[in-house]
């Protein structure tokens, strides 16, 4: 019996013993299993600071971009001595760009032949008035190919930003389109003449404005798709040169033969103003003439009476 109490005290003391270092193991597991949660959370908290960082630095970019409404204007004037050939190239390449000519005019008749480059400033040039509209998303590619068809003399763009008002109009378009369907079912409930009427007029009213305000949309879209360039052509005797001198001697050099020109183009203007005026200046000579000699006589005749006689 004895020995059966001391079996049970070993078995009870060697159960105890498993159980601490059994508890001990799972309280070194868990808190390592804690350490790591938190090595863990605090890798990810660091990670969110970088990447927070990261987009302070470049710029948080909006979830929906807003697309400005932009109205694209270009200006420019260019220059030919072959008109007409000019002008149907032009014509041609608006179609070739998927856009139209909304507007033109000609003006001017062609005496080319009988002008040289010497005669610039006596020339009666042609020229052309055009407004074209090319797809705004070619119209770099319409402005180069301009540069192929005649001599460029100015040129400038400018975009206008109508974002505003096109947001604005569109606004006004759904709020006056829930009123127009307020008064519709007030109109349906309605029973008096007079409230009918009334309900009509305040409906037509509305619906005016609705339309007006969609028809500023459509010249809205039409302005921002297609690009707006008005073009100036001028037929010429000569071609500008609009390439700047480089350097101090080309300047000098292109300085003295503008002078050279200048004096050559006002003795040839002298030399045709005294020609085509010849019979007028000798008529005024002969008048100048006949005067002198008049009033020398008269003169003569003057002194003669008034010299006492002896």
């Amino acid at each position: 019996m004895v020995n059966y109490l001391q079996v049970l005290k070993k078995i009870g003391l060697f159960l105890l013993v498993i159980s601490l270092v059994s508890a001990c193991s799972n309280s070194n597991g868990i808190e390592n299993e804690k350490s790591m949660q938190m090595d863990k959370s605090s890798h990810q908290e660091a990670e969110l600071q970088t990447v927070d960082q990261s987009d302070a630095k470049e710029g948080t970019k909006p979830t929906t971009a807003i697309v400005r409404k932009l109205i694209k204007t270009a200006n420019l004037e260019i220059e030919t001595k072959k008109f007409e050939k000019t002008i149907d190239t032009l014509e041609k390449s608006v179609s070739e760009f998927n856009g139209y000519i909304e507007s033109n005019h000609i003006t001017g008749t062609s005496m080319l032949e009988k002008y040289d480059e010497d005669n610039i400033d006596d020339f009666p040039s042609r020229t052309a008035q055009y407004t074209l509209r090319i797809p705004v998303n070619k119209l770099n590619a319409y402005l180069s190919k301009i540069n192929t068809i005649g001599n460029v003399t100015s040129k400038s763009i400018s975009t206008e930003d109508i974002s505003n008002q096109y947001f604005d109009t569109e606004t006004r378009i759904k709020s006056l389109k829930i009123q127009e369907e307020r008064l519709l079912n007030l109109l349906k409930k309605s029973g008096s003449l007079s409230d009918i009427i009334e309900l009509e007029k305040e409906l037509s009213t509305v619906r005016y404005e609705i339309e007006s305000l969609t028809t500023t949309i459509k010249t809205y879209d039409s302005l921002i798709n297609y690009s707006t360039i008005n073009l100036s052509v001028t037929e010429v005797a000569k071609i500008t040169d609009t390439t700047p001198p480089k350097t101090v001697s080309d300047r000098i050099t292109a300085k003295f033969k503008d002078n050279l020109k200048n004096i050559s183009t006002g003795f040839k203007n002298t030399t045709v103003f005294i020609i085509g005026n010849s019979v007028l200046i000798i008529i005024w000579l002969i008048i100048l003439v006949a005067g002198f000699f008049i009033a020398r006589k008269v003169m003569k005749k003057y002194q003669d009476w008034n010299i006492p006689k002896k």
